[in-house]
């Protein structure tokens, strides 16, 4: 699966996006959106969902756009997007730049 995140800020308090993958399935925030029925060539739309345009089957690998909210833990200033991620099977990480940690060593 070839996604590209297009990340935003999330509100105070608000989790990340979290994302998996299982075959033609992707898992956002805990919904699985099964996107086997895209035909190679083709195309199909979600309508709200947090996909952006179309979700393309190209060479048998399905290629989509995902908004993504970044947490708490991500820094303000971020480079620039969409993130491009190639990710065959598990657990998608958001390649977001991260505050440093708190605290100061002695």
């Amino acid at each position: 699966m070839h996604l590209t995140l297009s990340p935003t800020m999330g509100l105070p308090h608000q989790p990340e996006t979290t994302l998996h993958v299982a075959g033609d399935i992707l898992t956002i925030d805990g919904t699985e959106y099964d996107l086997s029925p895209v035909p190679e060539g083709g195309e199909g739309r979600a309508d709200d969902s947090p996909f952006l345009g179309p979700i393309t089957r190209e060479n048998g690998v399905l290629r989509c756009t995902v908004r993504v909210v970044l947490g708490q833990t991500a820094a303000d200033d971020q480079p620039p997007h969409p993130w491009v991620i190639a990710k065959a099977l598990g657990v998608v990480e958001i390649p977001a730049i991260r505050k440093p940690l708190g605290g100061g060593a002695a």
